[in-house]
């Protein structure tokens, strides 16, 4: 190579051969010198090193704001579903009480059912309506709320289903294992479905159905 270059610059420019040599082997030199040169390179490594490290750090962030926010709408579902479970099991005693009493018990702050509110299936609630459906006299109003526990962000819904005669509870009867209770006498049993809809925070919500028998003129039930 080095030949090449000088016959060319000798043929071409000028003939001073040992200005020419002297100026190629320092050029060959200074460019073997700097492909040699390794100064500079840890930086280079450190940077890639801070790229990785960086990349890995952002990648960890999100992925802790995604388990976080899992976490809380898994805490916001349960508070949701608790509610929910909580009206499953305060309305059997409502329906209860309320066919012992043979009335409606009466709502609200000062009365026999604090926290409970009467919704109506549509227009304004008149007093008895839901006393009125526990026990037939009106027919079933297609799903619309009868209940709001507003401690309990829940509303729940109440359906009157059937009624039956329970056999006595004497083992002497041979029904010992059919009814509810000891002696001859027998009662009737109604079944209510029950509808509950809780809700918690950020619009989360659980629906619950569950089923309540409460038994007339026999001990048991709530």
């Amino acid at each position: 190579m080095k030949n090449r270059i000088y016959k060319f610059l000798k043929k071409e420019c000028v003939k001073d051969s040992n200005f020419f040599i002297h100026n190629i082997k320092t050029t060959e030199k200074g460019l073997f010198t700097f492909l040699k040169n390794e100064d500079g390179s840890v930086i280079v490594f450190a940077l890639i090193i801070l790229v990785i490290v960086t990349i890995m750090g952002i990648t960890s962030t999100e992925n802790s704001n995604v388990e976080v926010q899992i976490a809380a709408n898994d805490h916001f579902h349960k508070i949701a579903f608790y509610n929910s479970d909580a009206g499953i099991y305060a309305t059997p005693k409502l329906i209860s009480r309320t066919i012992n009493a043979n009335s409606e018990i009466t709502e609200g702050a000062g009365g026999d059912a604090p926290g409970v509110t009467y919704l109506a299936s549509s227009g304004t609630y008149t007093t008895g309506d839901f006393y009125r459906q526990l026990l037939g006299y009106d027919a079933y109003d297609g799903g619309a709320p009868d209940i709001d526990y507003a401690a309990l962000s829940t509303e729940v819904d109440v359906e009157r289903r059937r009624s039956q005669h329970v056999e006595g509870g004497g083992a002497e009867f041979a029904t010992g294992s059919e009814g509810i209770g000891v002696g001859s006498a027998g009662g009737v049993a109604v079944y209510y479905g029950l509808y509950s809809d809780g809700t918690g925070p950020r619009n989360s919500t659980t629906s619950l159905e569950a089923e309540y028998r409460k038994v007339v003129g026999m001990a048991g039930g709530l």
